[in-house]
């Protein structure tokens, strides 16, 4: 038997190791490959879309998202709202701008400064400088006058609460003393809504936010042009339209789009109190209110069930009952209304209907039953109903003894309407309010706002009589007897066209519009304007940079035929606000009808270098161009 070598058992186990490190090393080798694959699939792609994101903003491509821009006015430092900050939710042509008023951008010593979020109910439509804010913000300095109060209006018309969320998060930064949430009106034909015509309908919190946070980068907002550009929908109006731009969207109650908008609405709302509970602010949550009395439902719907034969024998009966109701037979229509009901109780005219008769009959408790019935079942949902105050009660109890204080303004107004139910005497139409709305729930809301409020501002000062604190507010908010009819004059040319026309209630409540006007003309006497000249004065006096009351100056002064100083006030406002366009459109055009082409081409131009697609100033501007423009140039 042959010996083995002495290395022989050393010689396997020196090869076995020798591969194990060339194995380890091969491993190692293949890993970093990977990894350098990884890399190059996922970092030059994403430094990639840096660079063109960098380069798009350097060209000055898209829009800031931001709600508040720093700019200098007079060598101080403010922050205005951005005009384009709702191009995320809306096309830019339908897009709706927040108020133009600055905000100092370091609080000044002293200032107690509440933000108020909502809609175009809390933004105070169809006139801001007589809205709830403005009411609020008035109230609390006549009951403190040793306190300095600002209430910031970041509501903004037709928005949402997936467009509050983005508002209430960049409030959070901006030293609010508190914050009042007035909103729920817009939850279905807002953006994302069951029934809008901005964008998707109802998809889901976690879809629109992404969209959203997408829309923030500058690549985002190019991707929606160029998507928009390819798959243009001509569902999406042109030009602003008001609520009738919805009419062809209708809902039914259990409409699943519209139960998925619910949720939507709760997870918003959730998320904006816990954005202000991280901020440390005291928030008050309100429940909404609308006119149930004298505002019938825009639209109605059968279920799809109902078959041809039941149909024809519930439109018998319905129109029986009308007959019987028009005839002043009102407990004869409701029994007639019963039938009618055992075969589509739903119909939201229906229960419109038999709502009025109960109220006829001073059966005001089941009247309420039934008018509230009536506008949960409209089909084009533009009224806070039954279900979304809900939410935002089940929100309040949820926050109990937190930062979070709750009101039901919808029941305290209902309490304090006529038979218990809102009606016209508080509503321009559905759900925007008259002045004297505007002020009760300024109260509703103060009584609140007083609770929060540190023991070193209540110490000086406390609630007045109502009467007493009413002509205090007017007194400083300016509320003419001119402004008075001029806003009824608005209120009385929006619901004289669709879908206000179409209502049931659209005859009575165009004569009471036009009676509100005849009761101001029949206080109006020769000195009236002068009286009203003072009451300007009197409060820029207090006030000199209160914008929306100086605008009601210059249009008082416009509209009376004093050019010379509808212009001075007007360009008081430009210089107040010089990243607004509209002051110096208004400027230019008065220029323009005195004769002043050259000064008022050059408002003109100025309104166009911040806004260039203001297609008023653009054709003010063509006109005087054309004008200026002589035949013998045309030959040279």
């Amino acid at each position: 038997m042959k010996k083995r070598p002495k290395n022989s058992r050393s010689g396997p186990a020196k090869s076995v190791a020798t591969h194990a490190g060339m194995s380890d090393g091969s491993q190692a080798s293949t890993r970093r490959r990977w990894l350098m694959r990884l890399a190059a699939a996922t970092l030059v792609p994403l430094f990639l879309l840096g660079f063109l994101e960098l380069g798009l903003r350097v060209v000055g491509y898209g829009y800031s998202t931001r709600l508040f821009l720093p700019l200098q006015i007079a060598g101080e430092n403010f922050l205005v709202p951005n005009e384009k900050f709702t191009y995320r939710f809306f096309p830019p042509s339908l897009a709706r701008a927040p108020l133009s008023s600055p905000m100092a951008a370091i609080k000044p010593k002293g200032t107690y400064r509440i933000f108020l979020l909502g809609e175009s109910a809390a933004y105070g439509d169809p006139d801001p400088s007589f809205g709830v804010g403005r009411y609020l913000e008035a109230l609390l300095e006549v009951r403190y006058p040793t306190s300095d109060f600002e209430v910031v209006c970041v509501a903004i018309t037709a928005i949402n609460s997936h467009v509050i969320l983005p508002i209430a998060k960049e409030c959070a930064k901006h030293d609010g003393d508190m914050w009042v949430i007035y909103m729920g009106n817009n939850e279905m034909v807002g953006p994302y809504g069951a029934g809008t015509v901005f964008s998707e309908k109802a998809p889901s919190l976690e879809f629109v936010r992404s969209v959203l946070a997408l829309k923030t980068t500058r690549l985002g907002q190019l991707m929606d042009q160029v998507i928009t550009g390819l798959h243009g929908s001509s569902a999406t109006p042109e030009s602003w339209g008001g609520i009738a731009m919805f009419s062809k969207n209708q809902l039914s109650y259990d409409d699943p789009n519209r139960l998925r908008a619910y949720e939507n609405f709760k997870g918003n709302l959730d998320d904006i109190l816990r954005v202000g509970k991280a901020a440390g602010v005291p928030v008050i949550l309100s429940t909404v209110a609308c006119n149930l009395r004298d505002s019938s439902p825009f639209a109605s719907l059968h279920p799809t069930n109902l078959t041809s034969k039941r149909l024809e024998e519930w439109q018998r009966l319905f129109q029986a009952g009308n007959d019987l109701e028009v005839s002043g037979s009102f407990q004869e229509a409701l029994d007639i209304y019963a039938e009618a009901a055992a075969i589509d109780a739903d119909f939201s005219e229906l229960q419109f209907r038999i709502g009025s008769c109960q109220l006829a009959l001073n059966d005001n408790a089941r009247a309420l039953e039934s008018l509230e019935r009536a506008r949960d079942n409209d089909a084009l949902s533009v009224r806070a109903d039954t279900r979304i105050n809900k939410i935002i009660m089940d929100a309040i109890h949820k926050n109990a003894g937190s930062s979070v204080t709750g009101v039901d303004a919808a029941q305290l107004i209902s309490d304090q309407s006529p038979n218990g139910i809102p009606g016209k005497e508080l509503f321009y139409e559905h759900v925007h309010f008259t002045m004297a709305g505007n002020y009760l729930l300024a109260r509703i809301l103060a009584e609140k706002v007083a609770e929060r409020l540190p023991a070193s501002i209540t110490a000086g000062g406390g609630e007045r009589p109502a009467e007493e604190e009413s002509t205090a507010c007017n007194r400083r908010m300016a509320v003419t007897l001119w402004d008075q009819k001029r806003v009824w004059d608005v209120a009385l040319g929006r619901i004289s066209g669709a879908p206000f026309t179409a209502q049931s209630s659209h005859a009575r409540n165009l004569q009471y519009c036009k009676a509100r006007m005849q009761e101001v003309d029949s206080r109006t006497t020769p000195s009236s304007p002068a009286h009203d000249d003072q009451m300007y004065k009197s409060a820029l006096e207090a006030e000199p940079n209160d914008s929306l009351l100086r605008w009601n100056y210059a249009q008082f002064f416009e509209r009376t035929g004093r050019l010379s100083e509808a212009v001075k006030q007007g360009e008081l406002i430009c210089e107040r606000l010089p990243h607004a366009s509209w002051p110096h459109y208004f400027v230019g055009s008065v220029m323009a009808r005195m004769g002043k082409t050259t000064e008022a081409a050059d408002y003109f131009q100025r309104a166009l270098r911040i806004t260039p697609d203001f297609p008023q100033a653009s054709k003010e501007l063509e006109r005087i161009r054309r004008r200026n423009f002589s035949p013998a140039q045309a030959t040279k």
